[in-house]
């Protein structure tokens, strides 16, 4: 797995090794690692993230119905883009 270009070898290694930790130590990698991207991205690089991720929301809750996750989505959603969310 290969996330960026001019990688040593070495880096490559210890990236491929990021599934074998624990899942908050892989939990915090994704948040970092999506927050890295979003910081660099330019405007369409950002919708595809965000359509990336949420396909993964919709393809896990079409997985295993989770009523948290289906309500955070939804909440997150309306904030930002229903009328009466934040602006």
């Amino acid at each position: 797995m290969q996330l960026y270009q001019g990688a040593s070898s070495t880096q490559k290694t210890q990236v491929d090794k990021v599934g074998g930790g624990s899942v908050e130590r892989r939990r915090a990698y994704a948040t970092q690692l999506i927050k890295t991207a979003l910081r660099y991205a330019d405007d369409s690089e950002v919708s595809e993230i965000t359509v990336a991720v949420e396909q993964q929301i919709s393809a896990m809750l079409a997985a295993r119905f989770n009523p948290g996750l289906n309500d955070a989505g939804y909440q997150v959603y309306r904030k930002f883009w229903l009328k009466g969310g934040a602006q």
